[in-house]
């Protein structure tokens, strides 16, 4: 993996769950699935094979096009941009402010932050100018492409996959801190100086604490 320069510069924020509560990009797949009684019935219908893959972080990527697909056929370019603007226009933020603020500080302060998030880019880019972040950070997010009249995950930026994106966007380790809800993104903890866990399941606090000891802080926001 390549590196920065020997001192490490740049700090590291996942969004959903981090800097806000909430999963976006699932809420709106839920959002459409449940809207349209033939999208929930092929969910229900793939749910044993799919549901399983979005805790695999080799096959999330897989599990997500699923979902995707099944959320967004049918609809022309035009249509899904349309349904997806809607669904940012009420999308209800509810910040985590202990790390917001520490974001914030970190901008004031001239660090360089970047966003690393599994949304796509266009929900993650209309929530970071709401958040008052729009050219003050980088962002890294997943990517998705049509396919077979749907749209399906090109790049899912979660795991090692989330850590390659930022490397490939410029964002190369050490990190100086990273800020993460998830033990899915263990790869950048692992590669910051400092390691927070925010808003977390008591799970996943367990199997981090295990793989980084120390390094690993709590910020204590438990997920309901």
């Amino acid at each position: 993996m390549p590196t920065s320069e020997s001192e490490p510069h740049i700090v590291v924020y996942d969004m959903d769950g981090t800097l806000f509560r909430g999963d976006c990009g699932g809420a709106f797949i839920k959002q459409q699935i449940k809207s349209n009684i033939g999208r929930l019935l092929l969910s229900i219908l793939i749910a044993p094979f799919a549901f399983p893959m979005l805790s695999i972080p080799s096959m999330r990527r897989i599990g997500v096009s699923a979902y995707l697909w099944i959320a967004s056929v049918g609809l022309s370019e035009a249509d899904y941009k349309k349904i997806l603007d809607e669904f940012i226009a009420q999308y209800r933020i509810k910040p985590i402010e202990p790390v917001l603020t520490e974001c914030r500080k970190d901008i004031a302060e001239g660090k360089k932050v970047v966003i690393a998030t599994g949304a796509g880019h266009e929900m993650a880019s209309a929530f970071i100018r709401h958040l008052g972040m729009e050219n003050r950070v980088g962002l890294v997010t997943s990517q998705s492409v049509r396919f077979f009249g749907g749209m399906i995950s090109l790049i899912q930026a979660n795991g090692e996959t989330k850590l390659r994106e930022l490397v490939r966007h410029g964002y190369s380790p050490p990190y100086v801190r990273a800020y993460s809800d998830t033990a899915s993104d263990l790869p950048i903890l692992r590669a910051a100086a400092k390691a927070f866990l925010v808003n977390y399941r008591e799970k996943d606090r367990i199997y981090l604490s295990q793989k980084l000891g120390e390094k690993l802080q709590v910020i204590d926001q438990i997920k309901p």
